[in-house]
């Protein structure tokens, strides 16, 4: 349940996100979007009880992060150059082989039934993010690349401790806005123009809730299986 709301919540925010690429730099999306997440991430933690933090929650998290950031880059770029035909089932598809395969390798066995679902699902994630009729290959390492990042955000939050609350998350964003900001500047990117910043909010509200789910079913389940339901 955890991993459909996540894929639910992802979807969500990434139609929002691809087409605020489309109103201004990728880039000025992905830095307020994640600051906003930053600081829902921090509030969220201290609400959340946490029972044991170690130094390690941050280092998968920042990890994750810094892979998502890239993810997340990837994909709004393609979506707002037109290429969700591509871009989308692409990185749906890689971003499911990763943490199932990163399961697999840590001794995760699922149920022959879990197995025929799974082998089921992958041609089915490819079929529901399928956009259109696919006219070249425009996009496709857009799509690739966007599916490694997320694909290596699961696998690396999954990693983190149970008794570590939202904290990893925490992590995440410092590492992706610290990030953005510094590319940010380089740039010299303002701000959000105006009627599209509660937009921009929006989105960074909606992919850290999407995180809390995703985190929330690592910590109940099999990675391989949430991997495959959360894509």
């Amino acid at each position: 349940m955890f991993a459909l709301l996540a894929s639910l919540t992802y979807g969500a925010s990434d139609f929002l996100g691809g087409l605020l690429g489309r109103r201004m730099p990728t880039m000025v999306v992905l830095v307020w979007s994640q600051g906003t997440g930053l600081i829902l991430a921090v509030a969220g933690s201290l609400v959340v009880a946490a029972d044991h933090v170690v130094w390690t929650d941050f280092v998968w998290g920042g990890a994750g992060g810094l892979a998502g950031t890239v993810g997340l880059y990837c994909l709004y770029q393609g979506l707002a150059e037109g290429r969700m035909a591509v871009v989308s089932p692409v990185a749906a598809l890689v971003g499911v082989l990763v943490p199932a395969g990163v399961g697999l390798t840590l001794g995760e066995r699922p149920l022959p039934v879990e197995w025929i679902g799974m082998l089921l699902a992958l041609p089915a994630i490819w079929l529901v993010a399928s956009v259109g009729h696919i006219e070249g290959t425009g996009g496709l390492g857009f799509g690739i690349v966007a599916g490694l990042g997320f694909g290596f955000f699961f696998a690396a939050v999954a990693q983190t401790g149970d008794g570590s609350g939202l904290w990893p998350l925490v992590g995440a964003r410092i590492t992706q806005v610290s990030v953005l900001v510094v590319l940010a500047l380089r740039r010299r990117l303002g701000v959000p123009p105006p009627g599209s910043r509660i937009a921009v909010m929006a989105l960074g509200a909606g992919d850290i809730l999407a995180n809390v789910f995703v985190l929330l079913a690592f910590r109940s389940g099999l990675l391989t299986l949430a991997g495959v339901l959360t894509s």
